[in-house]
């Protein structure tokens, strides 16, 4: 799904390019793409947190997520229950892009602003679905990150706690990032340890900027 934020006032790229560099990072969970950003340096955005935020009480997500999904999702606070929103939309892919639709206008227009009103010169976006909610159309980069099914099952077990059969279904999730793939400035193969990965992160990111 593509975002209708359309305006100039959210084209950042018609920025002066010496001033400001939007680099986005994508790629599935476990493939490392936070560490891949905190490598980067600059001003680190995370999608996933700026979602929590928005579908907070009383921020933009929330009327709109409890009235398409009913008040059977808050908990006993009124507070929207990402669990049992998960278990809703993690089953039914119409439901999931419902609730896509409503959160990535909303979570593109937070980040966007968050750059605005930066004074920073360097940004990354770590999201999952960069692509997907077309926050790649304002950054300068776009960064894959990928690692081998068997590397990235033990990164989120060991990051979430979580057993084998939970994290692979988790992964039976995700999607395939072929499609990215073809249209990424930087396509980062994380299968070995860190300072594999910061040589390679170091190298592009040094190539870019030239």
């Amino acid at each position: 799904m593509q975002n209708n934020i359309e305006s100039d006032r959210f084209d950042l790229r018609s920025k002066p390019t010496h001033s400001r560099r939007i680099i986005g990072i994508t790629g599935n969970s476990g493939s490392g793409k936070t560490t891949v950003a905190n490598m980067i340096g600059g001003h680190a955005i995370d999608a996933d947190k700026v979602v929590h935020k928005v579908m907070e009480t009383g921020q933009p997500a929330y009327k709109k997520i409890v009235s398409a999904f009913g008040t059977d999702i808050l908990d006993s606070e009124a507070k929207i229950d990402r669990k049992k929103l998960g278990s809703i939309v993690f089953s039914d892919t119409a439901k999931r892009t419902s609730l896509e639709e409503i959160l990535h206008p909303i979570v593109t227009e937070e980040i966007l602003n968050e750059i605005k009103n930066s004074g920073e010169l360097i940004f990354t976006i770590d999201a999952v679905l960069l692509v997907e909610c077309g926050l790649h159309h304002h950054c300068d980069e776009v960064w894959l990150v990928t690692a081998t099914p068997e590397h990235r099952l033990k990164r989120i077990i060991d990051r979430d706690n979580l057993s084998e059969e939970a994290a692979q279904s988790r992964m039976r999730n995700q999607r395939d990032t072929t499609h990215i793939a073809a249209i990424a400035d930087v396509v980062i193969v994380n299968d070995g340890d860190l300072e594999s990965l910061k040589a390679q992160v170091d190298r592009f990111r040094d190539i870019r900027q030239e």
